[in-house]
């Protein structure tokens, strides 16, 4: 079964950021036309519903809420193995013309993390209830698919048939390989294992080639046991759809599992110390320059709206210092971008450099945070900012999947906002605010992948 990378798109786009609201009954959307409730279904299961206008496709998916630990391989194994096979669906065959019955409805899983908490999701898109033919409720049967496949898997002496775990390890052993072989992935996820090296966020969502290699039929069988007894679990339907037939459907094969829920709380470190360097070479034509700093938040929830405009500001967009300064006026770089990754309280700067270059950039990169811890930023910087911010925020209403996509990136924490929260939240930033979350900005990685080649990987 094939992972449908455009369709969770989303996901990674808004999965490392945490959302906090106290209200998660009937939150009220206003325009966005469309509205979110959660309930507890029982120890441990959160089961959501969104409702909105005028979609013509809807989505049924279910989240697993992990401890980011030595597990993670197996972990990351199991939606592919689940994907491939149940009781009732013997083979790929059999799942994809249930599928093409379904209305040519998709299979999707994805593996991410969120602070340092691995999620598992699996999920059906389909269209919406009131386009099927005969009053037919295509979204009750796609739970019914989705929870066949998860809750019963196809098994052979009692675990998952060795050639479908061989198969399945090859696979992800390739999507890791992908990510080295994409040296601005490659950088990014080093630089991050270098900066996390004594922490729990170090450690790879999709685990190691070699932890990859020692999983057997046998131990991924126990890890999806773990699973199933221990990770938070959440549901979620998005869309016009029969919410009670999935929650009826959702109740009916939990029914038997014994549930002792494990979560982790993730570790901020609010200022580093002093700045870790790193160098590697490679025989590639443009170097990668990445630079992990620490934002001094406490939580998630602190003072994110003023940091998350200031990121913005620095190098968030084409606006942005780090583009209009760095790349175009100076040159420097291919490429030049910040990211704040909420969850864990940590900024990236990503750039593609001619490697003589590096000197400069960091220099560069440098001076113009301090520029913005001094002010040097206009109004008109302000207002750019916080209108790029409100169009990607309003853009979740797109689709039930982006939607979808949304709320789930909240579920670590079971609490829920609406974008349009958030966005009220960042029209009231000020200058004064922006300056004051640039002070607590601090340098604590340097990752420096030289390019040693003549000709090869460009990366604009």
């Amino acid at each position: 079964m094939k992972f449908n990378k455009k369709l969770w798109k989303p996901l990674r786009r808004y999965g490392n950021i945490l959302f906090i609201d106290n209200n998660t009954e009937n939150i009220g959307c206003g325009k966005m036309k469309y509205n979110f409730n959660s309930e507890i279904h029982s120890q441990g299961v959160e089961l959501c519903n969104i409702t909105a206008q005028g979609f013509k496709s809807a989505c049924v998916t279910i989240s697993f809420v992990l401890p980011l630990d030595e597990n993670a391989a197996h972990y990351a194994l199991v939606p592919g193995m689940l994907t491939r096979s149940s009781e009732k669906y013997p083979d790929v065959t059999c799942i994809e013309r249930k599928l093409a019955l379904l209305y040519g409805a998709e299979l999707v899983a994805d593996i991410t993390k969120t602070g340092e908490n691995q999620i598992l999701k699996l999920g059906v898109s389909c269209i919406d209830d009131r386009f099927a033919f005969d009053g037919e409720s295509i979204t009750a049967e796609c739970s019914e698919l989705l929870f066949e496949l998860v809750f019963r898997p196809l098994l052979v002496n009692g675990v998952f048939a060795q050639k479908d775990v061989e198969s399945e390890k090859r696979l992800l052993c390739e999507r890791l390989a992908a990510e080295i072989s994409d040296k601005r992935v490659y950088a990014k996820n080093r630089c991050e294992e270098i900066m996390f090296s004594d922490e729990t966020y170090g450690i790879h969502r999709l685990g190691t080639q070699k932890d990859i290699e020692t999983i057997t039929p046998e131990s991924l069988y126990e890890a999806y046991k773990k699973i199933l007894s221990s990770a938070k679990i959440c549901v979620c339907v998005s869309g016009k759809t029969d919410y009670q037939a999935v929650k009826n459907t959702l109740a009916k094969y939990l029914g038997c599992i014994e549930r002792d829920l494990v979560m982790s709380e993730t570790l901020f470190v609010e200022r580093a110390e002093d700045v870790t360097y790193k160098k590697e070479c490679e025989p590639v034509k443009q170097g990668k320059l990445v630079m992990g700093f620490r934002m001094g938040m406490r939580d998630a929830d602190d003072n994110y709206a003023a940091r998350r405009v200031m990121v913005d500001i620095f190098g968030g967009s084409p606006h942005s210092k780090l583009f209009t300064v760095v790349r175009e006026k100076m040159s420097l770089c291919y490429y030049c971008s910040a990211r704040l990754i909420r969850a864990k309280g940590v900024m990236f700067v990503q750039s593609g450099i001619e490697s003589y270059n590096e000197e400069k950039a960091t220099e560069a990169i440098l001076q113009q945070l301090e520029d913005i811890k001094k002010g040097n930023f206009t109004d008109s910087d302000i207002e750019a900012s916080v209108k790029a911010l409100e169009d990607s925020f309003k853009s979740v209403s797109d689709s039930p999947e982006t939607l979808d996509s949304w709320f789930m990136s909240q579920c670590v924490s079971g609490e829920y906002k609406y974008p349009e929260d958030f966005i009220d939240e960042f029209k009231k930033v000020t200058r004064a605010d922006i300056i004051r979350a640039a002070e607590d900005v601090t340098l604590d990685t340097i990752f420096m992948l030289e390019g040693t080649a003549e000709g090869g990987e460009t990366d604009e």
